[in-house]
């Protein structure tokens, strides 16, 4: 908004082509949703594709803060992003918000149950997703200072290669037989 209010701010406060790329191609990613098995392991893979291919252009241009190498890689972070944010929902996984830790954290918080000692799957989630975030952004800052953006961005995209690679060793969902249909056979 504040490029439509005060284009002025443009390369100084941010850069609007990267706001807009990173923004449209987190809508577009909506289009990814199916809960099959063969589905989400294609879609995790494209996502992890799409991590690698920014992770490869900074390796070869750096990380420029202007350009279309800068808005190419954002635009694909962006769309990995907002397709594990779609997946995610799909699962029925709402208690980890994969865009932002602020929803979970508000949650966790709010949970009338934080502290029964069992029997609390979505306080668990919240909590594993959490820690697992603190635990990756501080390697990913710490990769990041040793041997720059680029490698950090590498090790993302192997790890989302792991969890693709963890979807050939998940069971498959099965359809919930519906009561009314079962009892008139």
């Amino acid at each position: 908004m504040l490029a439509i209010v005060m284009p002025s701010f443009d390369g100084k406060m941010f850069i609007t082509a990267n706001i807009g790329a990173a923004l449209g191609f987190f809508l577009l990613s909506h289009l990814v949703g199916a809960r099959q098995r063969w589905w989400l392991m294609l879609c995790n893979f494209f996502q992890t594709c799409l991590v690698f291919a920014a992770a490869a252009i900074q390796q070869v241009h750096g990380t420029e803060l202007r350009g279309s190498a800068a808005v190419t890689a954002v635009s694909l972070l962006a769309f990995a992003s907002g397709s594990q944010v779609v997946q995610s929902r799909s699962l029925a996984m709402t208690e980890i918000s994969t865009a932002m830790a602020t929803a979970a954290w508000v949650d966790l918080m709010m949970d009338p149950h934080m502290f029964r000692v069992k029997g609390n799957r979505p306080r668990d989630r919240r909590v594993s997703f959490l820690l697992a975030l603190i635990l990756g952004c501080l390697a990913g800052a710490g990769i990041y200072k040793k041997a720059g953006s680029a490698a950090a961005i590498f090790v993302s995209a192997s790890g989302k290669m792991l969890v693709t690679v963890m979807y050939l060793f998940n069971g498959a969902e099965r359809p919930k037989e519906d009561g009314a249909k079962s009892s008139s056979l």
